[in-house]
């Protein structure tokens, strides 16, 4: 049973908006929203730190709800001391919202703005979206399940997943877990939080350059460069290649495609991206003759459904999604709906 949502029409930056005439928020006091508030931007006013934005979510899940992308005005919200000291010492982080239950549905996230990945605006979401959906629906057990999507990429692991707010997000790239100590600090976070279904799709990622540049053979004649991640994107594929942000600056445009804007317009010297998604910004801006890509440093990797480790039923839920996956590649419908959707994207030029 199928129940498919819309929460957050805005971009994944929204949720990180500052305003710049803002006052400081003392702690272990109430706080009433705003016009214009955003949750990281309290955090930022009352912590120094935007990323803080979890520790006033916990504190009133109650009242904000299962997105806390989404606050409203009016809605007042009480803000912990880091220390715990202050009321925040006795009381009792609000419950999950309802869902935790043996016999809830599956609560799963998706995005917007990837296409043809993950969008609100494209058949079924996107691909990953139907592919997942297609499982859930195909599983050997019957699977009730909702599809959410929320639009701040950066909260889906932690805290919607976390805090078992939700069960699943999509999209994911998964680490290689079993390199243990060579692992960089955000893969590290990954395998020891989260547990991955079997792969939805693979694709071939590439790095992207002026057309005036050298030919780029080996990642490490990356280092010292300047290399574009869209909002939120892991950096797991930089660390598998021991570019760590030490050795690299990072600059975030706000979705992948816009990559490729940052290259041509010399905000970027690199630009790592989904080949699909590269290919079809090119062309967009007539700019073959202007970018090139390093075939030496392409790969494929694979997307992913995943889990909390500390979810209760994360175990029976990839299950659930792997035992769909095997059914709908077997009976050729995994296939036909890749295909569909690489040709709508394809003849759509976008």
């Amino acid at each position: 049973m199928r129940n498919l949502t819309v929460l957050l029409a805005g971009s994944a930056v929204s949720l990180f908006a500052t305003s710049a005439t803002a006052q400081e928020i003392a702690c272990d006091t109430v706080y009433t929203v705003e016009a214009g508030d955003f949750l990281s931007g309290i955090a930022q006013r009352a912590y120094g730190n935007l990323n803080n934005f979890s520790v006033i979510y916990d504190a009133n899940r109650d009242v904000i709800g299962p997105n806390p992308g989404i606050i409203r005005i009016g809605q007042e919200f009480y803000i912990p001391c880091l220390n715990g000291s202050g009321a925040a010492a006795r009381v009792t982080a609000a419950s999950a919202t309802s869902g935790s239950g043996e016999n809830a549905p599956i609560r799963v996230l998706t995005a917007s703005g990837w296409r043809p990945f993950l969008d609100e605006s494209d058949p079924q979401g996107g691909l990953l979206t139907e592919i997942t959906e297609l499982a859930l629906v195909n599983t050997d057990d019957q699977a009730d399940y909702e599809i959410d999507f929320i639009n701040d990429f950066g909260a889906h692991l932690d805290p919607l997943l976390t805090k078992q707010a939700y069960d699943v997000s999509i999209g994911q790239l998964q680490p290689a877990c079993a390199d243990g100590a060579q692992l960089g600090p955000e893969s590290t976070f990954l395998c020891d939080n989260f547990d991955f279904s079997d792969p939805l799709y693979e694709e071939i990622f590439g790095y992207y350059s002026a057309a005036g540049d050298p030919e780029y053979t080996d990642h490490q004649e990356l280092s010292g460069k300047t290399i574009c991640r869209a909002v939120d994107y892991t950096l797991v594929p930089l660390e598998a290649v021991n570019l760590s942000q030490s050795a690299i600056d990072i600059v975030r445009a706000p979705d992948a495609a816009t990559c490729i804007d940052y290259v041509l317009d010399g905000n970027a010297d690199v630009a790592l991206v989904a080949i699909e998604v590269a290919d079809a910004r090119i062309k967009e801006l007539d700019a073959q003759d202007n970018i090139q890509l390093h075939d030496d440093l392409s790969y494929i990797d694979f997307f992913h459904a995943t889990v909390a480790k500390n979810n209760p039923r994360g175990d029976d839920i990839l299950g659930t999604i792997n035992s769909g996956l095997k059914n709908i590649k077997e009976s050729g419908l995994w296939f036909q709906t890749v295909r569909r959707h690489m040709i709508e994207f394809r003849q759509s030029g976008s």
